[in-house]
């Protein structure tokens, strides 16, 4: 349970829609439909990173704005915002996004990347390997994981933060451990 204002609220459904995101993922990837898999990244992204420029940046009359229907903010303008409001948490957005908006968006929007992923010679297939998809599977992990901390966050429960936090870390403590 949190607090039912209006940030609060939009707050919480885009975490919520990061989340869905990366459950859909599992689904299309279950039913080897990769490319679509791949093309969630970026929708994904952009709700986590709305998602938490809402909740802490946002104005007033930019929330009202944008659950009357207008656009928030281009994302290179969020994760500048974020940067400047959360320090090191809001820079690892914005390096995520400069290093990773032309793939995502090329994947999102059928650019060349899906192309080139289905070009077989003389045939058109999909053609991501397992490789491939279990980074995205873990990139997708990571957000979702930051949608739930955004999620207890917002719902003001540190002990469900704690615990997340202490769940991942015993999930990828592989990756930690080599860190």
């Amino acid at each position: 349970m949190f607090d039912s204002t209006l940030r609060a609220r939009v707050a919480v459904s885009l975490h919520h829609l990061c989340l869905e995101h990366h459950r859909a993922a599992h689904v299309l990837i279950d039913n080897d439909v990769r490319g679509s898999a791949f093309a969630l990244y970026r929708p994904q992204f952009e709700a986590y990173t709305r998602a938490l420029w809402f909740h802490v940046c946002a104005s007033d009359s930019a929330l009202e704005g944008f659950v009357g229907g207008g656009e928030p903010p281009p994302m290179g303008e969020l994760a500048s915002d974020l940067a400047k409001t959360l320090g090191s948490q809001g820079e690892v957005v914005r390096s995520v996004k400069e290093q990773s908006w032309r793939s995502m968006c090329a994947f999102t929007h059928g650019g060349a990347i899906q192309v080139k992923a289905r070009a077989m010679k003389d045939e058109i297939r999909q053609s991501f390997t397992d490789e491939h998809t279990s980074q995205l599977i873990d990139a997708m992990a990571s957000l979702s994981y930051l949608g739930a901390l955004g999620i207890a966050t917002v719902a003001g429960q540190e002990v469900l933060a704690n615990n997340l936090y202490a769940g991942h870390r015993e999930i990828y403590s592989v990756v930690y451990d080599r860190i």
